[in-house]
């Protein structure tokens, strides 16, 4: 069964909406790139705990690995999405509450491949999310911000994931080849932080089969 995180959640009302379809929620607490999608940690806590079905996540950007540990067990969260670099000493029983989702950057086929084989070996992994750079991305086929030939060459690594423009318009395609996990956010979106229940309902009927409600 492939998962479904819905990203960049900024509402209440949306993230009780998403929680029907989604299995991960993710808040974005903490950026070191400008991003329409950043919410205070009150609120993200408040929001995170509506939450009865789909498992909450802490994105952080800008932090060190240990510093956005130590904020995402403070603040209640279980699993902590981290866009830096990895030091797997840090990954640790100190932070036995918080399981980490480290984000690979694409560069090329080849080195995203030999980086998420070694994160999935570390302890504490929740997924490993390959996602598009932040700023300077370009547009592979299909629309995606990553290309098609690394989704489907993560699909079989077991528990690996996949971002980066992927919305109601190739979410078909991706599927097909069965990623651990498909990450949505801009692709679901009316306008930036703002989630479309309609898009989202398209998109989880493609994840989760014809007949999710």
């Amino acid at each position: 069964m492939v998962l479904l995180k819905v990203c960049g959640l900024t509402r209440r009302i949306d993230v009780e909406f998403i929680d029907k379809y989604a299995d991960y929620a993710g808040f974005i607490i903490h950026s070191d790139t400008p991003t329409p999608r950043l919410v205070n940690l009150r609120d993200a806590i408040d929001m995170a705990g509506s939450l009865s079905r789909a498992r909450p996540v802490a994105v952080i950007k800008g932090l060190s690995l240990g510093e956005a540990m130590n904020l995402a067990a403070k603040a209640g969260f279980p699993v902590l999405q981290f866009h830096g670099p990895i030091n797997a000493d840090l990954i640790t029983s100190e932070y036995g509450n918080v399981n980490v989702a480290p984000v690979v950057e694409y560069t090329n086929d080849s080195q995203v491949i030999e980086t998420v084989k070694t994160y999935l070996t570390l302890g504490n992994v929740e997924y490993v999310l390959v996602d598009a750079p932040k700023v300077g991305y370009m547009v592979f086929e299909h629309g995606l911000k990553i290309p098609l030939s690394i989704i489907t060459k993560i699909a079989g690594l077991g528990k690996a994931g996949v971002a980066g423009g992927i919305g109601p318009g190739n979410i078909r395609l991706v599927v097909k080849y069965r990623p651990y996990l498909i990450d949505v956010n801009s692709g679901v979106e009316s306008k930036p932080g703002v989630k479309d229940w309609g898009l989202v309902m398209q998109v989880a009927r493609v994840v989760k089969g014809e007949g999710a409600a």
